[in-house]
């Protein structure tokens, strides 16, 4: 799993996993017998919540040839020597106070069972306890594992499986979960896939969740909306962000009173085309109406206004890219042919190469306009038109300096392409703070004073994005 996908949950089946157990009983019914008749169908439907514990004994005991009173001893001394295994639960109290990761029990359990258990052992280290018979559906039947995934809410790749049986694990894998065979090597082989910079790198913003404020150069704190919504799509994470979708649609730049100095700051383009395309109205017609609206802002040279102002007839190659991006998304990046022109001059004589007006820093440019291309994959004249001329720019940048932000972008960019950036990985990951953060390097400017903002969220969110991605272009 390493720089592949952060962990954000952990699923442990109970028996012989978080809890040991001794099949040896003071009675005539041998450990094998016990365990054969684990695995027996009968079994299997008490399991199910099916049968009842009673009516299982019964059908054991005529199938086993034992009396019903035997295996009930049996099952109750069993039941009796059932202790946690302490270094699981070190592990998992260790993990409940340094994480936010989830934890999960998932077992093949009767419902009387189940109870007894909860009698006499603490669950509450799990977020969530699943049992077989409230869902059943028993291991490893994937119905069951479905089930839990809906209740979780987590993307299976997000989440480690563990249980002792190994046709459990294969299960796990088929929906997508991350499987582990227990052993006694588990817990520090789990110990290490969490130190992964990727997961740490997540502990970090959900531990942060709906706290990421930017600062400038000159260190003042400003609450964004950009910021917030680049979180959400780098990590596609709605609970890492508070913010606040109007209901009109449109986006200002600042989520509270604005500090620039003339007081005032209109909608913007940039920040409103993000907002629709990560936290879209549910009305389509309030998006095309906002898309029409925009169409009268493209000037005659193909670059786009970054204000619902005219009044303020300032213009970014950047934000002309991601409104071009915006317009590709709802099927009408068609209508900018013009803008599409004139990003393909600005690549061509590489004017990104000292910042834009708004965008201090090249990578960063270049980013957004690889952002383009992944939101008009199946416009072949733009990916021949921009992508041709792209890539040779994204691998001019390889090996210069640059912040964590700038070599998160420009890994993002590399990606799209097939373009080996394994120094920039290296780099990157040299550059994580130890609470798994990376520092804020500067996103964007106000254009009027030059004032560069900067957010360690965001640079967070795009490190892991620039490490977790895999090639999308070819």
């Amino acid at each position: 799993m390493s720089h592949a996908h952060a962990v954000k949950g952990i699923i442990f089946d109970l028996g012989d996993v978080f809890l040991k157990w001794s099949p040896n009983t003071k009675t005539s019914i041998s450990p094998e017998v016990l365990k054969k008749i684990l695995d027996s169908p009968i079994w299997h439907q008490y399991e199910r919540g099916d049968i009842s514990r009673t009516s299982c004994y019964r059908k054991v005991s005529h199938e086993f040839g034992l009396e019903a009173s035997q295996v009930a001893e049996a099952f109750s001394q069993a039941r009796a020597s059932v202790q946690p295994d302490q270094e699981v639960v070190s592990f998992l109290e260790d993990l409940k106070i340094s994480s936010y990761i989830r934890l999960f029990a998932m077992s093949n359990v009767g419902k009387e069972d189940f109870a007894d258990v909860e009698k006499k052992t603490d669950l509450s280290l799990f977020d969530l306890v699943f049992t077989s018979a409230a869902a059943r559906a028993r291991k490893p039947d994937l119905k069951f594992y479905h089930q839990v995934l809906e209740k979780i809410g987590l993307a299976p790749e997000h989440v480690l499986f563990i249980d002792d049986r190994e046709e459990n694990v294969s299960a796990a894998r088929k929906v997508g979960l991350n499987g582990f065979v227990f052993d006694g090597n588990t817990v520090q082989r789990l110990q290490e896939i969490l130190d992964d910079p990727v997961t740490r790198g997540f502990d970090y913003l959900s531990r942060n969740r709906g706290r990421f404020r930017s600062i400038t150069d000159s260190g003042i704190s400003i609450d964004d909306n950009f910021a917030k919504l680049l979180i959400l799509e780098a990590t596609e994470d709605r609970s890492l962000v508070d913010i606040n979708p109007s209901k009109d649609g449109y986006w200002n730049f600042f989520a509270e009173a604005t500090l620039v100095p003339e007081g005032v700051f209109p909608d913007d383009l940039d920040t409103t085309c993000l907002g629709l395309m990560v936290e879209p109205p549910a009305d389509s017609q309030i998006i095309n109406n906002i898309l029409d609206r925009m169409l009268e802002c493209v000037t005659a040279d193909g670059s786009i206004l970054t204000y619902f102002d005219r009044e303020r007839p300032r213009t970014d190659i950047v934000v002309s890219a991601n409104v071009l991006a915006c317009f590709y998304h709802f099927g009408r990046g068609h209508q900018l042919p013009r803008t599409l022109e004139y990003i393909h001059n600005a690549l061509l004589h590489r004017r990104y190469e000292n910042g834009t007006r708004y965008y201090p820093s090249p990578d960063c440019c270049l980013g957004f306009f690889a952002r383009l291309l992944q939101y008009s994959k199946n416009d072949a004249h733009l990916q021949a038109k921009i992508g041709g001329l792209l890539k040779p720019r994204v691998q001019e940048r390889i090996g210069k300096d640059g912040s964590a932000l700038d070599l998160a972008m420009r890994m993002i960019a590399c990606t799209s392409f097939s373009v080996d950036c394994n120094k920039e990985r290296e780099r990157l990951l040299a550059l994580q703070c130890e609470d798994g953060s990376w520092e804020p390097g500067w996103m964007y400017r106000y254009g009027s004073t030059g004032v560069k903002i900067g957010n360690r969220g965001v640079t967070t969110a795009l490190a892991l994005k620039a490490l977790s991605t895999k090639t999308l272009i070819r």
